[in-house]
């Protein structure tokens, strides 16, 4: 593998954020109501449920960031939408892949660990051979009493003033509610996702289910999708219902932490804050964003090496300088990437 700057360092971020609209992000639906995802916490010697996003869906949030930041440049911004030869290596870079032990993508694994940071960065699943992350998320928690211990280390992590007191934290009881009513439909056709890639070749053609049949397998799925259970192309009926989410209300204070169990070089360091930029442009959590769900209003504090990190004031030299040397990685080596990915763009692709 080659690396053209070896140096290495470690990065931890806590992020606070306050929800400016409410947030969903749902467990299990029973009746027409779906419950939001809790954790269970002890507090004052007895076992509570708390609201909480899970870390998993935020990463699947990031890789999904990670994955349009590297299809963007190499698609020329959707003008020459990329043609995988494998649908394995589009759920690769979109979803992590997916254990099986009939997969034949373990012999991408080289070829992805060595050209893309991304994959470095989030980890992905070759076959029956899993390459690990080298970052790792908590779950984002909100500020309740209920929370105080353990997200003393996190709130300790941000100067004060920027949070609440911790004594003002309301109770996990209050920070719930139902919203709606809401609509659910069949969305597995839904072409968002491929703005600059399409998972399968044209001989194959694309009807969505391949994508969704991934989906529940995907190492960072997320479990907010509303995609219903997939059957054979064809014989879909298209369904529309009415139901109720739980949500955390707006004006909630969320506290998550981001660090590197392992430290990145400098190409892995740009990737990653080339996609936090992305993030931090128009951040939300949870699901349903497009509904006006989940718009929060983040401040970021943490260090990269010995540099301070603060957001939203600009970053230091050293994230900068990392960003602008992984974007010129992207022009440089665009050709071998594209080997890499096993994907032709459709100018050479007919």
């Amino acid at each position: 593998m080659t690396i053209a700057n070896p140096t290495l360092v470690d990065v931890k971020l806590t992020f606070a954020y306050l929800a400016e609209q409410p947030i969903i992000h749902t467990d299990e639906t029973i009746g027409n109501i779906s419950k939001l995802k809790k954790m269970r916490v002890l507090y004052n010697g007895k076992p509570v449920s708390v609201p909480a996003l899970s870390g998993n869906s935020f990463r699947g949030q990031l890789r999904d960031i990670l994955a349009d930041e590297l299809c963007a440049p190499l698609s020329n911004h959707g003008e020459k939408r990329l043609q995988f030869e494998s649908p394995e290596t589009y759920a690769i870079l979109y979803s992590g892949g997916a254990l099986s032990e009939t997969s034949t993508s373990g012999n991408l694994i080289h070829a992805f660990a060595g050209h893309l940071p991304s994959i470095r960065l989030m980890g992905a699943a070759f076959g029956n051979v899993m390459l690990p992350s080298k970052l790792a998320v908590t779950h984002i928690i909100p500020c309740a009493k209920e929370t105080q211990d353990i997200l003393q280390g996190m709130h300790g992590a941000v100067e004060n003033g920027l949070v609440p007191p911790r004594e003002t934290w309301p109770n996990a009881l209050d920070l719930l509610f139902n919203d709606g009513p809401l609509t659910r439909k069949d969305d597995s056709r839904d072409l968002t996702r491929q703005r600059f890639a399409s998972p399968l070749p044209k001989s194959q053609g694309y009807t969505g289910d391949a994508v969704e049949a991934q989906d529940s397998q995907h190492t960072d799925a997320e479990p907010t999708s509303q995609n219903d259970a997939g059957t054979a192309a064809g014989s879909r009926n298209p369904q529309q219902m009415i139901y109720y989410v739980e949500c955390i209300p707006a004006g909630t204070w969320l506290l998550q932490q981001l660090y590197s169990k392992f430290p990145l070089d400098r190409l892995e360091l740009g990737c990653l804050f080339g996609a936090l930029d992305a993030f931090l442009r128009q951040p939300t959590l949870g699901g349903r964003s497009s509904a006006g769900y989940g718009q929060v209003r983040v401040a970021l504090r943490g260090t990269v090496d010995t540099a301070p990190v603060q957001w939203p004031k600009k970053w230091p030299k050293i994230i900068n300088d990392a960003v602008k040397g992984y974007e010129k990685y992207l022009g440089d080596k665009h050709k071998d990437i594209l080997k890499a990915l096993t994907v032709q763009t459709e100018e050479t692709a007919q």
